[in-house]
């Protein structure tokens, strides 16, 4: 794999850190529709794990990351979140609009062989 595929497409380090609980960076007016995403980070035997960051970061309405395109805010649309002593994050952004999925080459092949939907979330705008 490439550094990109195993970081994830778009990723950049530094990503403002806003504890466990917090509204990622975007505009005042940034369309969408609001979403929670909270979960527990956990050890392979079930121990929470305090300190742990969770990155998140996706596309704006349009299909454009920030730092990607021009006229978006630095961070729009990216955040660190560090779990609390339970391992617990909560982060609050927009729910991202949905993609098609290439359905050509090895990618088709394995959403083919797995019954998947090839929508998964939108694609960046080039």
């Amino acid at each position: 794999g490439t550094k990109g595929s195993i970081e994830g497409p778009y990723y950049l380090s530094g990503s403002p850190e806003l504890g466990w609980n917090g509204t990622i960076p975007m505009r005042d007016d940034e369309p969408g529709t609001p979403m929670v995403f909270a979960g527990q980070v956990r050890a392979v035997d079930g121990t929470p794990l305090s300190d742990a960051k969770v990155e998140l970061w996706h596309a704006d309405d349009l299909g454009f990351y920030s730092q990607f395109a021009p006229g978006l805010p630095e961070w729009n649309l990216r955040g660190t979140w560090i779990t609390n002593a339970d391992g617990r994050f909560e982060i609050h952004s927009l729910r991202p609009a949905p993609y098609q999925i290439p359905t050509d080459g090895a990618c088709g092949q394995l959403i083919a062989a797995a019954g998947w939907p090839s929508v998964a979330a939108r694609a960046p705008a080039p």
